[in-house]
């Protein structure tokens, strides 16, 4: 396309589906760096954003699963090649979070990877240099565990891995400076049994104040400020313990669980205790593990229930029905994603080429001196000659 500029090119292609665009790397180099520009990738996520995928994790594997797919009954999840799956030390696929087409893994205990389901490419998160002093949870409040999340900061460009060890502590990798730091302690009780809900370049968990009597809030944690403030619950939550959260349209959701019923809030203006509206789900479930996951065909909401189910709730009337998968593991965790260009490994080359430049600079510089050096040296020699005649 001789007679067209890069921008209209950049245009089309940012238009076409992700594995076109892979597939037309392949066409020239000058089309491969286009599409590998921080720019391009940005864009075309920003017009696919809409496009999510479902991702399943269980027993030493992970499957994805099209919402698109034109027949919802009789669906066929495709298997995940991801890091350490063939390693003999890999059992369950743990699932911390995703955020614009990236997923927080762990398919081994601690050991941690930024994946792209869609692409493959996976960075491994260094280990977390814990502190010597630690602050024990109250053992009425909190298992002796850590509980760990993953989002993106828009306001800065990084993607952070928190982990909230032993309950109090918060701990924060940044792809972006490749490093590990401390920083407040969790100041609310709270049973993190789960990862938090990105959203809004935040983390959220349900907790309750400390102090005696405290109130349920929702401790949303800044991925840019590293810091906690106080979002407001639904008027009618007491207990923080029995809700899980989700993120339904850009929407912060809650799914409260009494006496085998289901409340289902959607928070339609973030930060706005106002606009929580409720969806009873009037299927009883005795389990209190219902995740939202996505908006199914636009018109039902696809729910995860207790490791082994997925549903489709009607809004409209609260009813429920399976969703069926042919071939779908008996024990699953569920999460969404969208299918991105984004390299987990962006921000280290990054930083690589940071690290060698003032080398280069160094390099450059001595290299200019030697030649001056040497043409200094053949000036001088060739005066003497001339004198010495």
């Amino acid at each position: 396309m001789p007679d067209l500029s890069q921008d209209v090119i950049a245009d089309i292609l940012s238009r076409l589906p992700l594995k076109s665009v892979c597939r037309l790397r392949c066409v020239s180099k000058s089309w491969f760096n286009l599409t590998t520009e921080p720019h391009f990738i940005n864009t075309h996520l920003n017009r696919h954003r809409k496009k999510q995928k479902i991702i399943l994790s269980s027993n030493n594997s992970l499957f994805s699963l099209d919402p698109e797919a034109p027949i919802d009954d009789d669906m066929l999840p495709l298997e995940i090649d991801f890091p350490l799956k063939n390693h003999p030390n890999t059992e369950w696929v743990h699932m911390f979070g995703s955020c614009n087409g990236l997923v927080c893994i762990m398919p081994q205990p601690e050991a941690f990877f930024i994946f792209n389901p869609t692409t493959r490419e996976s960075l491994r998160v260094p280990d977390c240099p814990m502190p010597s002093h630690i602050c024990p949870p109250e053992p009425q409040e909190v298992m002796f565990h850590h509980a760990y999340s993953f989002g993106y900061a828009p306001s800065i460009d990084d993607y952070k891995f928190v982990k909230v060890a032993y309950g109090c502590m918060v701990l924060i990798f940044s792809l972006k400076s490749s490093s590990w730091k401390r920083v407040q302690d969790f100041p609310y009780k709270h049973h993190l049994e789960k990862s938090g809900t990105t959203l809004n370049g935040a983390v959220h968990w349900l907790c309750r104040r400390l102090e005696v009597g405290g109130t349920c809030v929702i401790a949303a944690f800044d991925l840019a400020q590293e810091k906690f403030s106080d979002l407001p619950p639904p008027e009618s939550v007491t207990d923080y313990k029995r809700f899980t959260t989700g993120v339904l349209r850009g929407c912060l959701c809650l799914l409260h669980q009494h006496d085998r019923r289901h409340s289902f809030w959607i928070m339609n203006k973030y930060g706005v205790k106002e606009s929580w509206t409720m969806i009873m789900i009037t299927d009883s479930y005795s389990s209190i593990s219902l995740k939202p996951l996505c908006y199914w065909k636009d018109t039902k909401i696809l729910l995860a229930r207790s490791w082994k189910q997925l549903l489709l709730c009607n809004p409209n009337d609260g009813t429920c029905k399976n969703l069926l998968g042919n071939g779908l593991p008996d024990k699953f965790c569920a999460d969404v994603y969208e299918e991105c260009l984004i390299s987990p490994n962006l921000w280290f080359q990054r930083n690589s080429q940071l690290r060698l430049a003032p080398i280069t600079v160094l390099y450059t510089f001595l290299l200019l001196v030697h030649m001056n050096y040497l043409l200094l040296v053949t000036e001088l020699s060739k005066f003497l000659t001339k004198k010495s005649n």
